[in-house]
């Protein structure tokens, strides 16, 4: 049997390689260089998934083309698995130490989520490979089998498989999925998830079951301690043949994890690396016999395995699938030089060159690593706080998504929108929402610090910067840019500014603030902000009224072409931008709103007077 499953993959590799009889180049490997935590974990080599690649790259049997980048998981995908209540405490403090074991302090937690995060994009963009293609596609990570919906526990934060099939289940993938987990551990997480769902069928042959063995598909096979080769294969053999015929499944995930193993540090079983790699040659068979009538689409995951020696299984069998060797002689240690990552990198999709070599290609492509010698290895030296001391990334998208903003860009046609923070400039921390492809276009910027006046017991949210931009869009006669657009807006400022309100509320800060560069954007801010000075507030509302027969475009460029002249100065009016404020706290909300205050602003409004001066007739 080994012989002939040998043959058909050397002969299907070399199909590949020359473009024969083959619908796409997979296998496929999904890697990023955040697969990588920067975090120390007992027991877990980080650099397990690189030691895998290097290994076949050094073997000749990765070729360009063969890696695949992911991108992570967005909040609407997680959504569609994971309990809102749960995805919102994933934000506050301590909240992965239950899941981990040990606690992690802010910055650690936030970078952990991301790297989960960033490993469930991947077993996405394998399903989406294996099932486009029909073919074989391994995600150098990912199998966080014991997330259910509500919770994480042992080191799963995210069900990266569940998450995956609710993904294809959205794009109107609706066949029977297989999911064969054969980690050391119960997937009890992917069980629940998928209890009351007959299109998805999870089998897995553990050491001790956890939770309820129950669901209306599902094989759950509980072992025991010091399992053996023989045991081992049995229980696969009896188990899993007839199932396949049955279910019918017409994709698989498969977790093949190297936890069995006898070296793996955490594992009671006493499975050899021959008998590992039978495991999962027999699965191999199973799924994909060599006849494409008969081959189904396969998604690989890394799944559990602990120690320095966990990556030789991953490699073994790797090596098998790639090249037919059955070698188990996989070295104890694996150096990972920065020569090495510069080689992978050429091995995307579309190759970079780096540092010193001249660029191969004109524009940025989905699928290279961009890897810089500065992030192979060490952690990151990039200094980073939590968005306004209080917020986790996670927190923040959940917000965009919670208060709608990210659905009102969905509804304009902007798909695959991914969130950034820059934490490090001094004048503010940065929210960027840009879209996905080749191209990022910026849709949404903003620039916000929280600001404590002098001499006063107020604090506001200051928004530095703000652009909301339909980057799509050229310049039309149908659609005029207002007074400092370089493309037009998307009508969301009113709406924007009601999150940030929101987001005072959160953070207990009196109001919000903000100085309008251009009158168009006082007047949109109208009537919820207003001038803390009465005269310039009162001057402000005098002018609105003069301009108040004209739409605000119109209204706009008559300020900024000099049309209007200040009667009260003698002379044309010029636009100052002065600082606005929207009170939130009931102290400024009182303050703003005494009968004092309003009375300065009306005696302003009654002396000043503003004279329109249309066009000249050409």
């Amino acid at each position: 049997m080994w012989n002939r499953l040998k043959k058909s993959f050397q002969q299907n590799f070399l199909n590949k390689i020359l473009g024969l009889g083959s619908s796409g180049p997979g296998p496929y490997f999904v890697i990023h260089k955040r697969y990588q935590p920067d975090t120390t974990f007992p027991q877990y080599d980080p650099r397990r998934p690189f030691r895998i690649l290097s290994y076949l790259e050094t073997r000749n049997l990765l070729r360009q083309g063969t890696l695949r980048r992911p991108r992570p998981a967005t909040i609407r995908q997680l959504q569609r698995v994971h309990d809102q209540n749960y995805l919102n405490s994933l934000g506050k403090d301590g909240a992965l130490e239950p899941i981990l074991g040990f606690p992690l302090n802010n910055k650690a937690q936030d970078k952990f989520l991301c790297f989960q995060r960033m490993m469930c994009g991947g077993t996405i963009r394998a399903a989406r490979l294996a099932t486009k293609w029909q073919e074989v596609a391994i995600n150098l990570g990912g199998g966080f089998h014991h997330a259910s919906s509500n919770h994480g526990s042992g080191f799963c934060v995210f069900n990266d498989v569940a998450v995956a099939i609710a993904a294809l289940r959205e794009q109107g993938f609706d066949d029977h999925i297989l999911i064969i987990d054969l980690d050391l551990h119960d997937g009890d997480g992917t069980r629940s998830i998928f209890s009351n769902d007959k299109t998805v069928h999870t089998f897995s042959i553990h050491n001790k079951t956890l939770g309820s063995g129950d669901a209306l598909e599902s094989t759950s096979i509980e072992l025991g301690s010091g399992v053996s080769d023989s045991q081992y294969i049995e229980a696969l053999k009896e188990h899993l043949p007839p199932l396949l015929p049955r279910f019918k499944p017409k994709l698989v995930f498969f977790l093949a994890g190297s936890d069995p193993s006898n070296r793996d540090q955490l594992g009671d079983w006493n499975i050899s690396m021959e008998g590992m790699l039978t495991r999962d040659r027999l699965v191999m068979g199973w799924v994909r016999p060599g006849e494409p009538a008969l081959d189904i689409p396969l998604v690989i995951l890394l799944a559990g395995g602990y120690g320095n020696h966990a990556w030789r299984h991953g490699a073994a069998f790797f090596h098998w699938l790639l090249g037919g060797s059955n070698n188990v002689d996989i070295p104890l240690e694996l150096e990972l030089p920065v020569g090495h990552y510069r080689r992978l990198t050429r091995l995307m999709k579309t190759p970079v060159m780096m540092h010193d070599e001249k660029p191969t290609k004109t524009k940025p492509d989905p699928d290279d690593w961009g890897l810089q010698e500065s992030e192979l290895g060490m952690p990151g030296q990039q200094k980073e706080t939590r968005f306004l001391g209080t917020f986790s990334r996670l927190a923040v998208e959940l917000a965009l998504v919670e208060y709608g903003l990210m659905d009102r860009l969905h509804r304009l046609g902007f798909k695959e929108l991914r969130m950034a923070l820059d934490l490090d400039d001094p004048l503010g921390h940065t929210i960027r929402v840009q879209t996905g492809g080749v191209v990022p276009l910026v849709v949404l910027e903003l620039k916000v610090k929280i600001d404590r006046p002098r001499k006063t017991t107020e604090a506001f949210l200051s928004v530095e910067w703000l652009l909301i931009q339909d980057t799509r869009s050229r310049f039309e006669m149908s659609r005029p840019l207002l007074p400092g657009q370089k493309h037009p807006g998307l009508g969301l400022l009113r709406h924007t500014a009601a999150v940030l309100v929101v987001l005072c509320e959160r953070l207990n800060l009196d109001g919000l603030s903000f100085t309008p560069t251009h009158y168009h954007l006082a007047a949109l801010s109208r009537p919820l902000a207003f001038c803390p000075d009465p005269n310039l507030e009162g001057k402000f509302r005098a002018l609105k009224n003069t301009l108040s027969s004209l739409d605000i475009r119109s209204a706009g460029i008559a300020v900024e072409n000099g049309r209007v002249w200040d009667v009260m100065e003698n002379q044309k009016y010029v636009w100052k931008p002065a600082k606005l404020i929207i009170p939130v706290s009931r102290k400024l909300k009182d303050k703003y709103g005494s009968a004092n205050f309003l009375r300065d602003i009306s005696a302003m409004q009654s002396r000043a007077a503003f004279r329109f001066e249309p066009d000249s007739p050409s």
